[in-house]
């Protein structure tokens, strides 16, 4: 099979290698989705060297067919939840595989979804709708990973939020807060994709600069980014007794205005990856995400993908290669 290996940062090779061998289920891959996560182990910045080193086989958005395995699973596309968890610690029995911290994920662990063939414990596989186009499956890590952070937000009807980041994560964040009838503003500096997604109704408002929203506080923020700037901005545009979630992993660390953060009684909260629940729970909406949100790539040119995406080349907050 082939499988595109990351051997150093910033430089992918498609390599030649035998079909996955062992227990579980064996897929072929239809699709896979590049995270931003995927991105900065591929560029090599500071906070992923400390977290991951090459060579590995990156993609955990995964979605593919069941050629192995159990008769009822056979020919179905499925959608893969990415980290297996080790399902005896405090965490695991409390319902939150996800903080378990014993847990190993695709793409980093595991060889992940950058190959023709991958081979997964068959508790990582979720059938998908059966009228779903196959590609969108791989959208399903991301939106459930956006709807952990909206819940982790509590938004109630009628608010109003502001979204830091324009790419995959702060999109699919806004979609969804549009969809519990939230008022979403955006701060994006790249204005193509700003304006996609205003276009897309997905946000009402879109700022390439904080200046623009000079004198404007929201009761929930959400920063996609998770840079030193990012959070500051968050907490700068958080109204008092507001809410901030932070689901971006760009940087290490950032210091804390503490006296803005006591003071006004601003809660800052993190959000990481999904419950089982949320996975599940995902399948259902992926029809209704708009498509204009995603751009298709050939898989056998994942290595000119990464280089666009590095260049900042891609308008579209979301970019999935297709075997």
């Amino acid at each position: 099979m082939r499988a595109w290996v990351l051997r150093e940062h910033g430089h992918l090779r498609l390599e030649e290698g035998p079909p996955p061998q062992g227990e579980g289920l064996l897929l072929k891959v239809a699709a896979v989705g590049i995270c931003g996560s995927d991105l900065s182990v591929y560029k090599g910045t500071p906070a992923m060297r400390a977290r991951w080193r090459p060579p590995l086989v990156l993609g955990h958005e995964v979605v593919g067919v069941v050629e192995e395995g159990p008769r009822e699973l056979l020919g179905r596309g499925v959608a893969l939840y990415p980290a297996l968890a080790c399902g005896a610690c405090d965490a695991c029995l409390e319902g939150r595989p996800h903080l378990c911290p014993g847990r190993r994920h695709l793409g980093f662990h595991l060889p992940g979804g950058l190959a023709e063939w991958i081979r997964v414990p068959a508790a990582l596989a979720y059938p998908l709708p059966e009228e779903l186009p196959l590609w969108k499956g791989a959208l399903a890590e991301p939106l459930a990973v956006a709807l952990h952070a909206v819940r982790r937000a509590r938004p109630r009807p009628g608010e109003r939020a502001l979204v830091v980041g324009g790419g995959a994560m702060g999109a699919f964040a806004a979609w969804l807060l549009r969809e519990e009838r939230i008022r979403v503003d955006l701060l994006e500096p790249k204005g193509e994709r700003a304006e996609r997604l205003k276009a897309l109704e997905v946000v009402e408002n879109a700022a390439l600069e904080a200046g623009e929203l000079a004198g404007e506080t929201y009761p929930l923020v959400v920063d996609t980014v998770g840079l030193e700037a990012t959070l500051a901005q968050t907490l700068a545009f958080l109204a008092p007794g507001g809410r901030a979630v932070v689901v971006g992993l760009s940087g290490l660390e950032a210091p804390l205005n503490l006296q803005d953060l006591v003071l006004r009684e601003k809660m800052v909260l993190g959000s990481y990856l999904f419950t089982p629940e949320e996975f599940r729970e995902v399948l259902s909406l992926l029809p209704q995400l708009p498509e204009g949100l995603v751009r298709l790539w050939p898989a056998e040119r994942a290595d000119e993908a990464f280089a666009a995406l590095s260049e900042g080349g891609i308008p579209e907050p979301k970019l999935v290669l297709v075997w």
